[in-house]
């Protein structure tokens, strides 16, 4: 059961990186705040990685785990999708957003991306059992909320902030919006 849960993890992580690298757009370079996300990925990723690898957890909690990260992962698929030929921005970057998405999982969340990373990071603590992950999972919960605040007032302070202050009130932040 480890091996299936690492091997679903890697897959989560890996498509991360290649959004990380291929997929947001980095205006700004490498800064500061990107660095440090870069490295905290890194750092608590490798913890993450060992922690489902030698779980002894348990099967409810591992197969709990593979199906969050199973989640996480086709989430991320779904809004790079949904994006289309719209590359969005790296976390951080202070450009002045032009355009709105709209379809895909942005029609239930607004932040789908974060959505995903936490929910991949709460996952690696569940299916590890590790109380070192769960730390890990809410700092960068932490660094997620902190960057969608931020993204919220680029949109708000756009030529898009009518339209997104209606589209607000039909999207949660990074959890689909009870009706």
């Amino acid at each position: 059961m480890n091996a299936m849960a690492l091997v679903v993890w890697v897959s989560a992580y890996s498509s991360f990186g290649w959004g990380m690298i291929r997929f947001f757009r980095k205006l700004s370079g490498l800064t500061r705040y990107t660095a440090l996300v870069a490295v905290l990925g890194l750092v608590f990723g490798g913890w993450h990685g060992y922690a489902v690898a030698t779980s002894a957890a348990g099967a409810p909690p591992l197969v709990a785990g593979i199906a969050m990260l199973s989640i996480a992962t086709a989430l991320f698929w779904f809004a790079v999708r949904a994006c289309g030929s719209v590359r969005l921005t790296a976390i951080s970057e202070r450009d002045a957003p032009l355009q709105l998405v709209r379809r895909g999982p942005y029609r239930f969340i607004r932040h789908p991306f974060y959505a995903s990373y936490t929910m991949f990071w709460f996952a690696g603590a569940i299916a590890s059992g590790s109380m070192l992950a769960l730390i890990a999972a809410g700092i960068m919960l932490g660094i997620y909320l902190d960057a969608a605040r931020k993204e919220e007032r680029k949109f708000a302070a756009s030529t898009l902030a009518t339209e997104y202050a209606e589209y607000r009130l039909r999207a949660g932040l990074m959890i689909p919006r009870l009706r």
